[in-house]
């Protein structure tokens, strides 16, 4: 049974192991590049996670992050937390003491929808503007998925969506993600490309998950 944090914490716990083999070593991957992943979001990383959300490459494909329905405002935050069940919050940091530099954020939480009927608990991973390109994505979707398993929902089917035109569609495979169907046409989106018409792009939208035997 899924059991996730709804609240604020004092202060993020950095997680050293113990998340299975593949989470471990995504861990130690991170580790020897000075990076850690903590579980949990406190007041203090809260703010520093909506300046992240306002990115333009986060903007362009998760517009609400930066609004008042996510990370706009400590209160707005308090009560996404407690969406649907709670929500397990990951955070990626450049150094393991408070203080340390945000680099990426992601969740999961319950998110059942009609397309992933063995995938209930949902996911969504960022990446910074400064840690882009430098190959940390695959670890840190690793870490986020084999904790989740580990923390908050033990054999639970974890999934996410995407889009067609997202670079993250064609990395979330690679780190054992599925595809477990498309939408049937695709559909307008709101964009920050230039190449947008009033505001919106044309797009497809992915379902994918994420193989319960990996988890291990």
């Amino acid at each position: 049974m899924a059991n996730f944090p709804t609240t604020f914490t004092d202060s993020p716990e950095i997680l050293r192991g113990g998340i299975g083999v593949r989470g471990d070593r995504s861990l130690q991957r991170l580790e020897e590049r000075g990076l850690y992943v903590a579980a949990g979001l406190s007041e203090y990383y809260a703010g520093a996670v909506g300046v992240m959300g306002s990115q333009p490459h986060i903007r362009e494909y998760c517009p609400k992050d930066a609004t008042n329905k996510r990370f706009g405002t400590l209160t707005s935050i308090e009560e996404w937390l407690q969406k649907g069940g709670g929500r397990g919050m990951f955070l990626l940091l450049e150094g393991a003491v408070r203080g340390a530099t945000l680099a990426g954020y992601s969740w999961t939480g319950p998110g059942p929808c009609d397309e992933l009927p063995d995938h209930p608990i949902t996911s969504a991973y960022r990446i910074g503007e400064r840690a882009q390109g430098k190959r940390l994505s695959g670890d840190f979707v690793q870490v986020v998925v084999s904790a989740t398993n580990a923390l908050y929902a033990p054999n639970e089917g974890i999934g996410l969506e995407t889009w067609q035109s997202n670079k993250a569609a064609s990395l979330y495979p690679k780190i054992g993600f599925e595809l477990v169907t498309q939408a049937p046409e695709p559909e307008m989106r709101p964009s920050l490309r230039e190449d947008a018409v009033d505001g919106k792009v044309e797009d497809l939208r992915l379902y994918m998950g994420y193989p319960g035997d990996l988890l291990a």
